[in-house]
């Protein structure tokens, strides 16, 4: 399975520890589910074969959800093209209309790539990003989520796929994020006392307080730093910050 990186932009990515994500993820599942899916960084680098493994995906945010439906539709893309040599105030423009199907897909990667810290919404479209390449893997796009069901769900919905070959990878809103997502409030422990009760494998990656290594002090905990700060405003300026996997094997 040749590996595809994700043509979505988001707040919170975890493109820089995707490789630990695989490293600490289990060899061993047939269903893979993410109820936080973003912008799939991690499904794309676990490179799933989708004969073997069937997945379920989730985000609130109907962008993001919508976006990975598209990519599955498989549509036309013998009018990429016209994305190549947009002007700034043509993507403005181009943003702010309504669009289906290949038009849309462009609509929310240019919402989500072009304003600042991918908040995508209505946020103004600061920079123009070349999206044609994007696009151009469409097919690669809709052959590996041929197998995967897309929805845009409450994410405790997304436990009712738990089995003992199911595998959960987490990453929710973290702590103090309030305002950078659609969806923010999190309730952890809800959410830990969900997780003691699955009988498949989870992975859940979280920013590291004392709170949260206290709700989820009944699983594994590792720390790990992480290059860059985060997105609270307590850490503008970092050249690190503190996270946590945290998983039940």
């Amino acid at each position: 399975m040749s590996k595809l990186t994700s043509p979505l932009c988001r707040v919170g990515r975890k493109k820089p520890i995707q490789q630990r994500v695989i490293n600490k993820s289990p060899k061993d599942f047939n269903i893979y589910v993410e109820p936080f899916v973003g912008s799939g960084d991690i499904f794309f680098a676990l490179k799933l074969d989708p004969t073997k493994v069937k997945s379920y995906i989730n985000d609130k945010d109907t962008d993001v959800a919508t976006a990975f439906k598209i990519m599955k539709s498989n549509p036309n893309i013998s009018t990429i093209a016209k994305f190549k040599n947009m002007s700034l105030e043509q993507v403005r423009s181009f943003v702010k209309q309504s669009h289906t199907g290949l038009d849309r897909l462009a609509q929310i990667i240019y919402k989500l790539c072009g304003t600042f810290g991918s908040k995508g919404g209505d946020n103004i479209i600061y920079k123009n990003p070349n999206i044609e390449p994007k696009l151009r893997k469409i097919p690669k796009y809709a052959e590996y989520l041929k197998n995967t069901t897309i929805t845009s769900k409450d994410y405790k919905s997304l436990f009712s796929h738990d089995s003992a070959n199911t595998f959960f990878y987490l990453d929710p809103p973290y702590e103090k994020s309030k305002g950078l997502y659609k969806s923010d409030v999190i309730n952890y422990t809800e959410m830990a006392n969900r997780l003691k009760k699955i009988k498949g494998k989870f992975l859940l990656s979280i920013n590291d307080s004392k709170e949260i290594r206290d709700i989820f002090k009944d699983f594994k905990i590792s720390g790990l730093s992480v290059e860059g700060g985060g997105q609270a405003q307590s850490d503008i300026g970092k050249k690190s910050r503190k996270e946590l996997f945290i998983s039940n094997y």
